[in-house]
């Protein structure tokens, strides 16, 4: 090693690893008032598929992370609920100078569910799975930067990477990138063997989860504090809030924005309104560049905002790095001016220029058609041959795992690319806040993106279920984490 290793703190000055102490933290609890273990949580989630598996090298929707990395599994580091980084398996870290070498210590007293002690040997062929998977790997593109991975002893992994990465811990945080045990990785991908609080009593690819909770858990007493979880898959979000107002389950991940209200006045269950970096983003890359400006000009943020999302979120500004990110930069958002988008069309030949809005099967039906009314008014006409892309984008913890998220956000740009890279590599945070801003105005002046507005995550939740007073905002359903961090009022 020819760089000398050092320390690395978190980004917000909140690292833990692994202590109760960063547990208990992350939960939002105090040991005066740490719940007890017992009752059964019954959730109903969307995003889940009959070709659903334990296999983490395929792609997954919310069902699967939240059985998956939510309750049967663990990874190395994890994201806490207050957007701190923590140690989960790992115990701590340390970088070289160039962030291109890093060790992670690892706990030891660990096991997985058929009684394989936890080890260095687990990460290694964990993390080989999708380093050998290739671009069919979903998780390709966040080992892809991983040169070599190994052993320094039974409770130390070494990472070294192609390029300096100052954010590569809060990477191993990824849903996709649990650990399985050593020699046996085929049996666990197959029946569900982690290292998580819950162990699988039952899976029905698409329908259905049941998980028991494991006794003598690393995590006993500061999360995971039911007997019993059970997932239902169900898409339809009015079907979810009907299955808590029958009772038939205790909580209903993201609740359409034009149901929200019916929650807040319904006595026997609450609205969980957690205001985060989701969003909803119109990739227009396909379109010629007059016609990407245009479209900027031509969105009525409010309107989204205000009819799409009966308010619960807030104002984009063409970037998906948020409020809830350490590096946002407040910038004026792009002015609603459809005179001026129409005058753009005109001069480009593209007056009229129709639009093919696609993609919206997890854009809320009412977010789609609070749309309409000011691109029709600026110029634009619907059902034309023009590709506008919707789609709604959970954010991310660190802005170069966004930037990496969505390829399209800096159009293709071989200087929007160069400066990502020297972000990323830096760990100065006066410097890389400098980088991050210019980014950022890179973003919303010339990409073809445009993200009129941020939603909050919205669910539904009995009564009967406790909340942490802080809720993890990257992810619903408490970054998909609420099995362990919930627990019976």
């Amino acid at each position: 090693m020819t760089a000398s290793l050092k320390p690395t703190t978190d980004r917000r000055k909140l690292l833990t690893t692994g202590l109760a102490a960063g547990l208990l933290a992350a939960s939002g609890l105090s040991l005066m008032s740490r719940p007890q273990v017992g009752g059964r949580l019954r959730a109903a989630l969307p995003g889940a598929s009959l070709q659903d598996s334990w296999d983490a090298r395929k792609g997954f929707g919310l069902f699967m992370a939240a059985a998956g990395q939510g309750a049967v599994f663990d990874g190395l580091t994890e994201v806490a609920a207050d957007g701190s980084l923590r140690g989960e398996l790992a115990t701590s870290w340390r970088a070289s100078q160039d962030a291109k070498t890093w060790v992670f210590d690892l706990r030891t007293d660990v096991r997985f569910h058929d009684g394989t002690p936890f080890d260095s040997a687990s990460v290694v062929e964990s993390i080989r799975l999708h380093l050998d998977a290739g671009l069919s790997g979903a998780a390709w593109h966040l080992v892809s930067n991983i040169d070599t991975i190994k052993a320094n002893s039974t409770n130390q992994v070494q990472f070294t990477l192609h390029s300096g990465y100052a954010d590569f811990p809060y990477i191993l945080s990824d849903r996709h990138l649990i650990m399985y045990p050593a020699g046996n990785m085929a049996e666990a991908m197959q029946k569900g063997i982690g290292t998580g609080l819950y162990r699988v009593a039952v899976f029905e690819a698409g329908r259905k989860f049941l998980g028991w909770r494991v006794s003598g858990h690393y995590k006993d007493g500061t999360a995971g504090w039911f007997d019993q979880i059970e997932l239902l898959a169900v898409e339809d979000p009015a079907q979810r809030l009907a299955l808590v107002q029958s009772g038939r389950v205790d909580a209903a991940a993201q609740i359409d924005p034009i149901q929200a209200q019916n929650v807040e006045t319904d006595p026997s269950m609450r609205l969980s309104n957690v205001p985060g970096n989701q969003h909803l983003a119109l990739d227009a890359s396909a379109l010629p560049r007059e016609a990407q400006m245009a479209l900027k000009l031509a969105v009525n943020r409010e309107d989204v905002l205000l009819s799409g999302l009966q308010g619960y979120g807030h104002i984009g500004q063409d970037s998906p790095i948020g409020p809830f990110n350490q590096f946002y930069r407040s910038q004026p958002a792009t002015a609603y001016d459809p005179e001026m988008a129409q005058s753009l069309l005109a001069s480009a030949g593209l007056s009229g220029v129709g639009l093919n809005l696609k993609a919206l099967g997890n854009v809320p039906v009412s977010l789609g058609l609070a749309l309409w009314p000011s691109l029709l008014a600026a110029g634009f006409t619907e059902n034309g041959q023009m590709p506008l892309t919707a789609q709604m984008w959970s954010g991310r913890v660190t802005e170069d795992w966004m930037l990496g998220a969505n390829g399209n956000l800096g159009g293709n740009s071989v200087e929007f690319d160069a400066l990502r890279a020297r972000a990323r590599a830096e760990f100065d945070p006066n410097l890389r806040a400098e980088l991050y801003a210019d980014l950022q105005t890179n973003i919303q002046t010339a990409g073809p993106v445009v993200i009129p507005a941020f939603a909050n995550f919205l669910q539904a939740i009995s009564t009967r279920i406790a909340e942490p007073a802080t809720q993890g905002n990257l992810w619903p359903m408490d970054n998909a984490r609420f099995a362990e961090r919930w627990w019976l009022s």
